[in-house]
């Protein structure tokens, strides 16, 4: 008889999963509770599970229906539980369906859980979940979330109220904020590294000088492209950008690839764009290039605002 043919009994030590919590992160934790390995307990949830299972292992391909169930049996946590707190048997449930679930959020959605609410809940080791859209940080705990060494950061001003911002951004406009994320990215990204904006660059040296370097906690489970210390010192700003990129009121100001408009005829929607970002942003001015090699048409606001130098942007709507 096959492990997903036996009959199940419970285990003898369930732990509830943590919401959003990577599937292979849950059966690690259940394994090692009661002395089994995950591959093990994936076998018997269902058919074709891999017997090599990883931390983040999460797709679940060619799995039938029925591992949801098992898995209730042999944790004792009901269905609908399981099913709300595991994103894997969202998607499996939706292949089966026919429907597709939501694409993923911008650049990688799984983050280290945090540690003082983990340990709360009696969880000593690190937790892999999938994180919503707008989650960067702990708000309970002001620990940055995206990235190895889990800053503390409710000392670093404006940090900690730029994540409320970007939660409601991410509610008010759940269309473009995927989009408009990568694209805030790239844009301070690139004020941050050309030096575009030498009273940005002002503030941002501030904040890391606050921020000291410490080890990293979580150096081996994920990957990230940046260093998480430029995501910290930058986020206020980003989430400033961020709600004129994912407003559709200011994304179709921009200027189309195929306008054939000349630059002097963009000249008030640039200089519409460019004063609500000084506002927003509570600078005096983004205009002012810091040398004559940094030409105005080279800012990334400039780039993602007309066609031309759109090239790293994506396509307006």
């Amino acid at each position: 008889m096959k492990p997903w043919e036996e009959h199940l009994h419970p285990l003898p030590v369930p732990l509830p999963p943590v919401h959003g919590e990577v599937l292979g992160c849950y059966l690690h934790r259940l394994a090692e509770a009661n002395g089994t390995t995950p591959g093990r307990l994936a076998q018997c949830i269902s058919p074709h599970a891999r017997v090599y299972f990883t931390l983040r292992t999460d797709p679940l391909r060619r799995w039938t229906p029925a591992a949801l169930p098992r898995l209730s049996i042999m944790t004792g946590i009901p269905v609908e539980t399981l099913n709300r707190s595991l994103p894997a048997f969202t998607h499996l449930a939706a292949r089966e369906n026919g429907t597709s679930p939501r694409r993923g959020h911008a650049h990688y959605d799984l983050h280290v859980t945090c540690r003082h609410c983990m340990k709360s809940r009696g969880i000593s080791g690190p937790v892999l979940a999938h994180r919503g859209p707008a989650a960067r940080l702990c708000l309970k705990h002001a620990i940055w979330l995206d990235g190895y060494c889990h800053y503390y950061v409710g000392h670093i001003d404006g940090v900690v109220s730029a994540q409320r911002r970007h939660i409601r951004l991410a509610r008010r406009f759940p269309d473009t904020i995927t989009a408009a994320t990568k694209e805030a990215v790239k844009l301070t990204r690139s004020w941050l590294v050309a030096g575009y904006q030498p009273a940005l660059a002002r503030r941002w040296h501030q904040r890391a000088e606050a921020l000291p370097k410490q080890e990293a906690r979580y150096p081996s489970l994920l990957r990230y492209r940046y260093d998480e210390r430029e995501s910290i010192v930058t986020y206020p700003e980003f989430v400033s950008i961020l709600g004129i990129l994912a407003d559709p009121r200011w994304r179709a100001l921009r200027i189309h690839r195929t306008s054939g408009i000349a630059f002097e005829r963009h000249q008030e929607t640039i200089d519409a764009i460019y004063t609500e970002a000084e506002r927003r942003l509570s600078i005096h001015t983004l205009r002012e290039m810091p040398d004559a090699r940094h030409a105005f048409r080279n800012d990334p606001l400039f780039r993602w605002t007309d066609a031309r130098g759109r090239g790293r942007f994506d396509t307006p709507e």
